[in-house]
């Protein structure tokens, strides 16, 4: 179950901000001094300046043949009455190309020490790459409704056949404060991808305290590079319904209070909800992810889980990352499948888990609902991954992982190194060796090596008091 009663109150002043929006023209009026509202439809070539401030009020869609662009440095905020969100439908584009100096940010409109996860809704790609619903294509997650009744294929709808779709670029962007869940498994995340295509550029994000997950992909073939997620409230990275692009150099780092009550975990990944045999598979592929989690020692929320989470038929595979301080390290779920179970897509060779390191897990590997058979191929596959388990998530050497913002924390408070110590097992040990093409190879293990910190200029380590 999500966290979705705020959603629910939500519901009726979404529905009217929809109602009242101009169905014929780019409804962009100014309100007063501080901000430029944006609300309903976007249907011609549109530009946000940097000179001004932007807010986002209730569904706000990027129509096919539309490019929203954006410039470096420019401010969107969210509405939180009707919780903001910027949706950019099938033919849409956005082009949010910022710099490491000038970051894009999207954010609360909350005044300093008044923001919370949850604040408004988030940025939403929908496109017409493949996905494995049934019909090619299917209704996006997260209560969206289609302006003034529209066709909610034209607005809510994603998938199709066009692996090298192009919904545009996010490039240094900043997602702060957004993430809603209206219903259990319905909800909006920091950075939601449906169906987006290999086309779309995504490169330099990070999603600070989403509500939900901090980036979903359900379907598509996009890939990503430079992801972080920080302090999200259930899962950093979750993987849906026939997700098969490639991630490289991501980061999570979570906070010992900050879970979901359904369960949060740095991974999770499903074929679909049922566990189905749907095609195409989700076969996502990540190298290069430090995941830092909670501390399995100590005062930490019970509702945290797995560092890696594969469940439901997937294919997700995990290369050269570090996993460290989740209660437990990797778990393979054969519970909820329909006829293929999990296991034996790792047996077979279609899910890959290599060359990784968990640390500081009080389980570092665990299974569920294996028979004897799946226990012997288990055995056999775990002895091919090289992972190495260490006992404390301090053995990683990594620089300063565990500083944080004031704004979750009244100790530890600072900007958090990653960078990896001379002596860290992670500065040598990645393997490429079996990864498709189009990953930059490393040495090192996880997303940093000693010395280029790549979060530098453009990223947040306390965005509750940063004044906009």
């Amino acid at each position: 179950m999500k966290r979705y009663l705020l959603g629910l109150l939500v519901l009726a002043s979404l529905g009217a901000m929809t109602s009242c929006s101009k169905d014929d023209d780019n409804t962009t009026s100014t309100t007063d001094s501080t901000y430029v509202t944006l609300s309903g439809d976007i249907k011609a070539n549109q530009t946000l300046s940097a000179d001004k401030k932007y807010m986002l009020k209730g569904f706000v869609y990027v129509m096919s043949g539309a490019t929203l662009t954006i410039e470096p440095g420019t401010i969107i905020v969210g509405d939180k009455a009707s919780k903001g969100t910027l949706v950019v439908t099938r033919g849409g584009k956005v082009n949010a190309t910022g710099t490491a100096a000038k970051p894009i940010i999207f954010t609360s409109a909350q005044e300093v020490g008044a923001r919370q996860d949850g604040d408004w809704g988030g940025i939403i790609l929908l496109g017409k790459a493949p996905i494995n619903a049934t019909a090619g294509e299917a209704k996006i997650e997260g209560g969206l409704t289609a302006t003034n009744g529209g066709d909610e294929k034209t607005y809510i709808y994603y998938g199709g056949t066009d692996a090298a779709d192009n919904s545009g670029v996010l490039k240094y962007v900043r997602i702060e404060f957004a993430g809603v869940a209206y219903s259990p498994d319905n909800e909006i995340n920091g950075l939601t991808m449906g169906g987006v295509g290999s086309g779309t550029t995504i490169s330099y994000v990070q999603v600070y305290r989403s509500g939900d997950d901090s980036f979903e992909w359900f379907g598509g073939t996009v890939n990503c590079d430079h992801l972080i997620a920080t302090y999200t409230w259930d899962d950093d990275f979750d993987t849906d319904n026939g997700f098969s692009g490639r991630v490289q150099f991501g980061l999570a780092q979570r906070y010992r209070t900050i879970a979901d009550q359904s369960g949060s975990n740095g991974f999770e990944s499903d074929n679909d909800a049922t566990g189905s045999s749907n095609t195409p598979q989700t076969k996502a592929v990540f190298s290069n992810m430090t995941i830092v989690g909670p501390g399995s020692t100590g005062s930490i929320n019970a509702n945290y889980q797995h560092g890696v989470q594969i469940r439901r038929n997937s294919s997700m595979s995990l290369y050269n990352s570090l996993i460290i301080g989740f209660p437990y390290g990797f778990y393979l779920d054969d519970s909820k499948v329909v006829s293929h179970k999990t296991s034996a897509n790792a047996s077979e060779g279609s899910l890959v888990f290599s060359h990784n390191i968990i640390a500081g897990s009080t389980t570092a590997v665990t299974k569920s609902e294996w028979s004897s058979t799946d226990n012997a191929a288990w055995t056999a596959w775990w002895a091919t991954t090289n992972t190495t388990v260490l006992t404390n998530a301090t053995d990683v050497l990594l620089a300063n992982p565990y500083l944080f913002s004031a704004g979750v924390s009244s100790t530890n408070v600072g900007t958090p190194s990653f960078l990896l110590k001379t002596g860290s097992p992670a500065l040598t040990g990645a393997d490429f060796t079996n990864l498709t093409t189009g990953f930059t190879a490393t040495t090192y293990i996880g997303a940093f090596d000693g010395t280029n910190d790549w979060t530098t200029g453009w990223t947040t380590a306390g965005a509750e008091t940063t004044v906009y």
